[in-house]
């Protein structure tokens, strides 16, 4: 039951809300449109005044087919702190911005008449030690930093299971021995059983059962079939995103009790002699950096012709995969990615002052991400920290490389089927891929900075004038394959806001420094891809290839023959 729509609102300045209880209250002075928010147009507010509390409310039937069952009210994700309240009982809280969250609501419901959420969020405007990402955390914006944002801004909803549901699934694709592996969780204690079903469009492969251990049932099907494809099996890639449908369902004697259906890719990732393989082949990654804002919605985009719209214009650009930089998209934005074919890196956003007690939150909030998002295909990378930013001292600072070694090796053992970096830019500890962020102005300075194959000396960015170690004290470059994944940030001289470098005067200028970063980037042998800034002006900062409207600032299809250019 989908919960996105109008909610009612209110601000509360002084935080008063708790002592006055207006998780009671039946009214709010305001309305939104969930999940905008408040922010944002699109939320019906617009409002930038600073606010560190909000509350949301919201009333609800019960459908008739939601009772007897248990009921689960799923948040994509909330920024910051979330406490939730149904018909006034207290259900639980969350802290974390960026990762999805539910609670069983079952028990406090009224399975006839009327029902209400109340959500109070609160979100510290200036605090730089939560993971906020590009939100400002001073007065007046600077630099890349831009609108701050809070409350509710991926769906809500309601989902009705029995008891005994199927809660979780981590699909393991190994194309070599043309298997699928898959560990179901399951809140079954009793003598269900687990049934898998396997389709690649209409043609049905497989069908089998198994015994559930302690809810648990684990699954490996050879999916082989000549008549899908010539060789057995069809393998994901942005060229050709192939998916297999899955339908699993709970069985308990002779009935079906719970049924999720959902999709995998079957591909694998590798490095080998410092080149990246998909699928056993080599894999030039030609990305495009993506901030996620949208013109009205901010950080939400309207509906998902938006998202399908953004990926086909990025593809259409030449671009085989994104860099989604300092945000985590929603799982409809990965459906698509999955279904369209792009792949992308998925980053972790930022907090911009170190504090050891929020290392505990920092972990968990990234690991609730991963698994949420793990079984997307479409995901290559995931990225941990962005170029120093909260560890500023990791260079030679102990626990600031402690805190990048231990998220690597946490998401690692939980996924070993991606590349993990552990801070993108320079100042690696623990990384898959050695990632440079480079804004040279010109082919010659760029070809002349990295000819050497020298690592121990590069990324440099112009705003702060000076060139930043490779690697931190203590670690050194281990054959990863080299990625330039920030480059370019070309504005013009039309734009209002700002861009790397020089602005240039035209589009012929324009192409004429774009041409020659991307083509000296191919030209240097070692170099596995790049990552051109940016897809989208955002706010102040504008270098995109478009504007915030998606309207494209130069030949689309020329800087589709560039990237397509070989040397």
């Amino acid at each position: 039951m989908d919960l996105c729509g109008e909610w009612l609102f209110g601000f509360d300045e002084n935080d008063v809300g708790l002592s006055e209880k207006w998780y009671d209250k039946s009214d709010f002075p305001l309305t939104i449109q969930v999940p905008f928010v408040f922010q944002s147009e699109l939320s019906g507010i617009h409002s930038n005044t600073p606010c560190s509390v909000v509350w949301y409310k919201r009333f609800f039937e019960v459908p008739a087919g939601y009772r007897g069952k248990q009921t689960v009210l799923h948040f994509g994700a909330v920024d910051y702190e979330a406490s939730v309240w149904v018909n006034g009982a207290y259900i639980g809280r969350h802290v974390g911005g960026y990762d999805s969250f539910d609670f069983d609501i079952g028990q406090v419901l009224n399975e006839t008449g009327q029902n209400d959420i109340t959500v109070r969020v609160y979100d510290d405007d200036y605090s730089k030690r939560q993971m906020r990402g590009k939100q400002l955390w001073a007065d007046e914006p600077f630099g890349c930093w831009y609108t701050r944002y809070s409350g509710i801004w991926q769906p809500v909803w309601l989902e009705s299971v029995e008891r005994s549901h199927i809660k979780s699934f981590q699909i393991h694709p190994d194309i070599d021995n043309e298997q699928v592996g898959i560990r179901v969780e399951t809140t079954a204690r009793g003598t269900e059983r687990l049934r898998l079903t396997i389709a690649y469009g209409e043609k049905h492969l497989c069908t089998t059962e198994t015994t559930l251990h302690d809810g648990t049932a684990r699954f490996k099907v050879c999916v082989h079939n000549p008549d899908i494809v010539f060789d057995g099996i069809a393998m994901w890639s942005p060229d050709f995103p192939a998916l297999y449908s899955i339908r699993l369902e709970l069985v308990k004697d002779t009935v079906v009790v719970d049924t999720v259906h959902s999709y995998f890719g079957m591909r694998t990732l590798e490095t080998e002699q410092g080149c990246v393989l998909l699928n056993h082949f080599p894999f030039f990654q030609k990305l495009l950096l993506n901030q996620g804002y949208y013109p009205g919605g901010l950080v939400t985009p309207k509906d998902d012709e938006q998202i399908k719209q953004d990926i086909c214009l990025i593809k259409s650009m030449g671009y085989n995969g994104i860099r989604i930089h300092e945000k985590v998209e929603s799982a409809r934005f990965l459906y698509w990615c999955d279904r369209l074919g792009l792949a992308v890196w998925e980053e972790i956003p930022s907090m911009y002052e170190y504090c050891s007690e929020m290392n505990t939150q920092i972990l968990a909030e990234m690991s609730g991400i991963v698994k949420r998002d793990v079984n997307h295909p479409s995901i290559v990378a995931w990225v941990l920290f962005n170029e120093s930013w909260g560890i500023a001292r990791v260079r030679t600072n102990g626990p600031h490389q402690e805190l990048t070694c231990a998220a690597y090796h946490m998401i690692k053992a939980y996924d070993r089927t991606r590349f993990i970096i552990g801070n993108d830019g320079w100042e690696h500890t623990q990384t898959d891929l050695c990632t440079i962020h480079d804004y040279a102005s010109d082919e010659k300075t760029l070809i002349s900075r990295h000819s050497a194959n020298d690592f121990s000396l590069i990324g440099k960015n112009p705003p702060a004038n000076e060139y930043r170690l490779s690697f931190a004290k203590g670690f050194s470059y281990g054959g990863q394959p080299v990625i330039v994944s920030e480059y370019g940030g070309i504005s013009f001289a039309s734009d209002n806001g700002w861009g790397y470098n020089d602005k240039v005067d035209g589009e012929e200028a324009f192409f004429e420094r774009f041409r020659g970063l991307t083509l000296a980037l191919k030209r240097l042998p070692y170099v596995q891809g790049y990552c051109y800034t940016q897809f989208t002006d955002v706010e102040h900062e504008q270098n995109g290839l478009v504007t915030i409207a998606r309207i494209p600032k130069v030949s689309l299809e020329n800087v589709r023959a560039i990237n397509e250019e070989t040397i």
